[in-house]
């Protein structure tokens, strides 16, 4: 759904689709705006709008839901028609919610969802670069062949030598002479850049942390540089009076041709990232789960520990054993575990947190179709435009990444007698 409803609004920022929202809205939508950009933009926002609120509603139905016996179960793993048939009414109804209220939801909600989703990104980014870095490891001691070093040490080069390129090409488009905002983050992303490299291969890191090395850091500032790149090749345009500082901004061929390539990288990553951030919930918030263990200090480190599954047949058997219980009680319970149901006893994930994500993951599509522009209307025309808001937002979220693959680092040095997972 999320992949139907993001290809339906990027179809809307096309000539096709502005046609479109002319003819279906029988004249209700009359917009005054330059070549009619406005129709595609507010089409798009108005229909992630949609999911983003179904999301909501289906997040609030699932909440306090712990397995799938649960009366609100049904409401995650089932009704599909009905959840479709909710959307699509959702999506008409968006399209005769006045345009004030797009413009006001555009500038603050949206763009403030996703902004906490690039967070949400951030933390499984360096998840994902710590699990992968450790995969590759581990294949290659355990099978000794050179292809997952190669897959490590040329992924590691990789993602350096795209942090070189953009860097190299940030200076050359957005580093002129006048331009001292764009130098500034280019060169304070560059210089953050190399100190995490360098404090990612210390001695003391690595002996705090056996897992930190440059695959991690190559992974963390290729992406924080995308982040810079993206900013400003998406900041306003220049006045008369300013050096011309993004020259991509007035170069509509470019335009369309990051347009087109970005638009299904961009679907497909959110996707992938999505999914991912939904279910690894227990990653981004404290979770008490049925599926948690934690270890005790007279634990042995060689013993490997009971599933809750195993825990309940122990206790079922012992009960049998003792007379508390039939012996029935064992055959029912192994016809239920046999059974396809996987959360009868205990959800795989929070279902709440799952349509939590997909619902900012919705506002940040609007923004990434939208190239982060800005909606506001004068004398009843409607302006579409670039915002310093949606550069200072990618800036700042690309700090915070390497802030927080930096505290990663240097956590287990600063504070030794804490436990890092």
């Amino acid at each position: 759904m999320f992949l139907l409803n993001s290809s339906i609004a990027y179809a809307m920022t096309t000539s096709w689709g502005i046609d479109l929202v002319k003819r279906i809205s029988w004249g209700f939508i009359t917009l005054k705006c330059p070549e009619g950009v406005c129709y595609g933009t507010l089409a798009v926002h108005r229909m992630c709008f949609s999911l983003s609120l179904w999301h909501i509603i289906l997040g609030v139905l699932t909440l306090g839901v712990d397995d799938s016996r649960h009366t609100r179960a049904v409401v995650q793993n089932g009704l599909w028609i009905f959840k479709f048939v909710g959307w699509i009414a959702l999506a008409v109804l968006a399209f005769v919610i006045p345009n004030g209220f797009f413009e006001f939801y555009s500038k603050y909600v949206a763009m403030g969802g996703a902004g906490v989703f690039l967070l949400v990104q951030l933390v499984l980014l360096v998840d994902f670069a710590y699990n992968l870095a450790e995969a590759c490891i581990g294949r290659w001691e355990d099978t000794e062949r050179p292809l997952w070093r190669n897959i490590l040490v040329g992924g590691t080069c990789a993602m350096y030598l795209v942090f070189a390129i953009m860097t190299v090409a940030d200076f050359v488009y957005f580093a002129r002479d006048g331009c001292g905002r764009n130098q500034f983050f280019i060169t304070a992303n560059m210089l953050a850049c190399i100190l995490v490299s360098a404090i990612a291969v210390h001695p003391r890191v690595q002996e705090a942390n056996l897992k930190s090395g440059l695959a991690q850091a190559g992974m963390v500032t290729a992406y924080a540089t995308y982040l810079v790149t993206s900013a400003l090749a998406g900041s306003p345009e220049s006045s008369d009076s300013v050096p011309e500082c993004n020259p991509l901004a007035r170069a509509a061929s470019a335009r369309a041709t990051m347009a087109v390539v970005g638009a299904f990288f961009t679907i497909g990553a959110i996707c992938y990232s999505t999914t991912n951030a939904a279910v690894k919930s227990n990653t981004l918030i404290m979770s008490s789960g049925n599926s948690a263990y934690s270890a005790l200090a007279t634990d042995d480190p060689n013993e490997v520990p009971l599933t809750n599954s195993q825990m309940r047949q122990s206790a079922l058997r012992e009960a049998v054993a003792n007379g508390s219980l039939p012996e029935s009680a064992l055959t029912d319970y192994d016809s239920d575990s046999s059974s396809q149901d996987d959360e009868k006893h205990g959800v795989q994930y929070n279902y709440t947190f799952f349509h939590v994500i997909f619902s900012m993951a919705s506002m940040y599509a609007a923004m990434l179709l939208t190239n982060w522009n800005s909606i506001s209307s004068t004398d009843h025309i409607i302006i579409i435009g670039r915002s310093t808001t949606a550069v200072w937002v990618k800036v700042v979220t690309s700090w915070l990444c390497i802030a927080l693959y930096m505290w990663t680092l240097v956590g287990p040095v600063v504070l030794p007698d804490r436990e890092w997972a």
